[in-house]
C-alpha cells in the first residue's frame, strides 16, 4: 500500500508540474456561453465549467484529440474535440501554440521527448555523481588507511606482521641456524629501535627479501648465498630495517588494501584487519615500494652504516652482485621490486665519497661463520640429491 501510495502521489507531482491553468469560455450546442477553467496536462485536458441548471461539471479531452486552432481575426484560441460537439474559447494564442507542441512532443520517438532528455539527463548527472564518489572513495580511502597505519601501536603492527608471516608459512620452511646467526649479526649492529627485530631465514631458490610490519624481517637463503661480504649482509639489512622503523611495510599494505581494511581500522576492529593481512599474505611478500620511500631506506640504511664505521661500498657491491648473478634480462625479485639500480647506487655513492670505514671484526666473524653454515648445508643437500 505505501507504495501505491508513493507512485500515486509522485504521478500527481509531474501532472502538477506540466499543467498550466487557463480561463475561457465553453460553447455548448443550444445553451449560452459558460465560463470555464481548462487545465492543460502533457496528455489531457481537463474543463471544469457550470450547467445551465446549476450543476458542476468536469470533461476530459485526450490531447491528441484535440484540434487548437488560433484565430487571427478574433484574436482567440478555439479548441475542438474531434467528433465532439462543444468549443472552448480562450484569449490569446498562448494556449494554441502549447498544446501544439505537447502534440508535437507525442509524435517524437521516446529517445528525443523532453522528458526523455531530461530524465537521460538526470540519469547522467546522478551516475556522475556516484561515479564520482566512488573514485574519490577510491583515492581517499587509501590515503586515510595509510594516514591511520601511522598511528597504530607497536603492539599491534606485531600483530599484523605475524598475521602475515603465519600465512605465508615462514617457519614451517625456515633456517632457523641461519636465522639464528642474522639476528645475532643485526643485534650486534646495535641499531636503537622500540621494535622487536625477528630475522626469518626461508629454505627457498628465490632471491628475495622483504619487510613485514612490526619488525619481522624475512631473508631467502639463496639471496644469502650471494652476498660475498658482512658490508653487503648489513647493508641489505639495514635497508629493510628502515622500511620496518619507518612504516614503509604498514603504510604501503594498508594503502594497497585501503578498501578491505579501512573500515576494520576505523572501528578498531584489529581481529579483522589481520584476517584480511593474512588472505593476501602471499601478495604482500612482493610488496612494491615507491621511489620515495625506497631511497628513504637506502640513505637511511647508509646513515646506519657511516654511522658504524662499516664500509658504505657494502650497498653497491649488494646491488653489482645481484644483478651481474641475474640471468639474461631478469632481475632477482628483490632488485625487480626495487628498480632504477643504476640511479640508486650514484646517489650511495655520492653520499658516502667522505666515509672513513673501519673493519669490524665481530660482524665479520658473525657473518663467515654464517656463510660456512650455508655453505655445508648446500653441500650436504647436494650430496643428498
Amino acid at each position: 500500500m505505501w507504495f501505491s501510495t508513493s507512485a500515486g502521489c509522485f504521478n500527481f507531482t509531474l501532472q502538477f508540474l506540466f499543467m498550466k491553468t487557463y480561463l475561457g469560455q465553453y460553447i455548448l450546442p443550444g445553451h449560452a456561453e459558460t465560463e470555464c477553467t481548462v487545465l492543460v496536462y502533457e496528455k489531457k485536458l481537463r474543463i471544469g465549467y457550470t450547467l445551465p441548471d446549476g450543476r458542476h461539471n468536469i470533461e476530459e479531452w485526450d490531447i491528441r484529440e484535440v484540434d487548437a486552432v488560433y484565430d487571427i481575426a478574433q484574436q482567440m484560441t478555439r479548441l475542438k474535440r474531434r467528433n465532439m460537439a462543444g468549443e472552448v474559447k480562450l484569449n490569446g494564442k498562448e494556449t494554441s501554440l502549447y498544446i501544439q507542441q505537447l502534440q508535437a512532443e507525442r509524435h517524437k520517438p521516446w529517445h528525443k521527448k523532453r522528458n526523455a532528455r531530461e530524465w537521460m539527463r538526470n540519469l547522467l548527472l546522478i551516475v556522475g555523481l556516484f561515479g564520482g564518489i566512488f573514485l574519490l572513495y577510491l583515492l581517499i580511502v587509501p590515503w586515510l588507511s595509510e594516514k591511520m597505519a601511522g598511528r597504530v601501536s607497536i603492539k599491534t603492527e606485531e600483530q599484523f606482521g605475524d598475521a602475515v608471516y603465519d600465512a605465508l608459512g615462514v617457519s614451517a620452511n625456515a633456517d632457523t641456524v641461519a636465522g639464528a646467526y642474522l639476528n645475532e649479526f643485526f643485534k650486534a649492529m646495535e641499531v636503537p629501535t622500540p621494535y622487536q627485530i625477528r630475522i626469518s631465514v626461508s629454505n627457498s631458490d628465490v632471491v628475495n627479501a622483504f619487510a613485514l610490519p612490526g619488525g619481522r624481517i624475512v631473508v631467502y637463503k639463496t639471496l644469502l648465498q650471494k652476498i660475498n661480504s658482512y658490508e653487503e649482509l648489513a647493508a641489505l639489512l639495514s635497508h629493510e630495517f628502515v622500511h620496518v622503523q619507518n612504516r614503509h611495510s604498514t603504510k604501503s599494505i594498508f594503502r594497497r588494501l585501503g578498501s578491505r581494511i579501512f573500515l576494520g581500522l576505523l572501528f578498531g576492529r584489529f581481529g579483522s584487519v589481520a584476517a584480511v593481512l593474512a588472505d593476501h599474505a602471499d601478495n604482500l611478500k612482493s610488496l612494491k615500494y615507491s621511489r620515495r620511500l625506497e631511497k628513504e631506506a637506502d640513505l637511511e640504511g647508509l646513515k646506519i652504516l657511516l654511522d658504524r664505521k662499516i664500509n658504505p661500498k657494502g650497498f653497491v657491491d649488494l646491488f653489482e652482485n645481484l644483478k651481474k648473478s641475474a640471468p639474461a634480462n631478469a632481475l632477482p625479485e628483490f632488485l625487480n621490486s626495487h628498480p632504477d639500480l643504476d640511479d640508486r647506487m650514484a646517489y650511495i655513492r655520492e653520499h658516502s665519497k667522505n666515509a672513513q670505514p673501519e673493519e669490524n671484526k665481530k660482524l665479520k666473524t658473525i657473518f663467515e661463520t654464517l656463510k660456512s653454515k650455508i655453505a655445508i648445508y648446500a653441500n650436504d643437500n647436494h650430496q643428498h640429491n
